[in-house]
């Protein structure tokens, strides 16, 4: 427990000291995306051929968390889509890694919004949420940083609960993470979302845009889940 402690202390520090030494900063943080897809679970030979297609395209992906001050831009990175990769494909792996959403998150402001880029018409959600994280007294290295290990979970629709296992780096004082996961002492460098891993590339200090794409309608993101599962049983019931 003093263990625990002495770390949360350090990451205080480091979250205090360091603000006021980069909290001005505008900076372009990347990360690769990882696949970790049991493909002995899958029952069905076509199920596992695609997901292990999905995982290979998915490797080549990046994903830019854009920070000026106390706002951030979480979205998949503009990249050239290789010729020998069918299209269908590649929306399934960007799908798996939720790479048609830019999630837009402001400290202070628990309303997060999240761009739907794949939706028709275009469809901006808003989720009100503030996160409850448990900060573990684990911790690793990310590359010439120092993480600790904290968990929480975020429901989706009225029964899936989404696991989450986050690595932050309490020397960079930015509350941000992948996703709209934000309120930890220091930068979310890896994240374990389920079968995926957000992991820690690079950061740069650079001029950034925090904006979001023009949308026209506006939706809960509660709401949204209800009616993929309206949707989904509809389908199911339709056999």
């Amino acid at each position: 427990m003093r263990l625990l402690q002495c770390k949360l202390l350090t990451a205080f520090f480091f979250f205090t000291i360091g603000g006021a030494i980069f909290g001005q900063k505008t900076l372009s943080v990347v990360y690769t995306v990882e696949s970790r897809f049991d493909l002995d679970e899958m029952k069905h030979a076509e199920a596992q051929t695609m997901a292990a297609k999905a995982a290979e395209v998915m490797a080549d992906f990046e994903f830019l968390l854009l920070i000026d001050k106390d706002e951030s831009i979480f979205k998949q990175s503009e990249q050239l889509v290789k010729d020998d990769v069918n299209p269908i494909l590649y929306e399934l792996a960007s799908g798996f890694c939720s790479g048609h959403e830019v999630w837009h998150t402001k400290t202070g402001n628990p309303i997060k919004r999240i761009a739907l880029l794949n939706s028709n018409p275009s469809t901006v959600l808003t989720l009100d949420e503030k996160i409850q994280w448990e900060i573990s007294n684990e911790s690793k290295q990310i590359g010439k940083f120092r993480v600790l290990k904290a968990t929480t979970t975020r429901k989706l629709g009225s029964s899936y609960v989404e696991k989450i296992e986050a690595w932050f780096a309490p020397e960079l004082p930015y509350s941000f993470g992948p996703l709209g996961y934000d309120g930890l002492p220091g930068l979310i460098l890896e994240m374990f979302r389920d079968n995926i891993v957000y992991k820690f590339k690079e950061i740069k200090e650079k001029d950034v845009t925090i904006e979001l794409p023009k949308c026209s309608k506006e939706m809960t993101f509660e709401k949204y889940y209800e009616m993929l599962e309206a949707n989904m049983a509809e389908i199911k019931k339709r056999g």
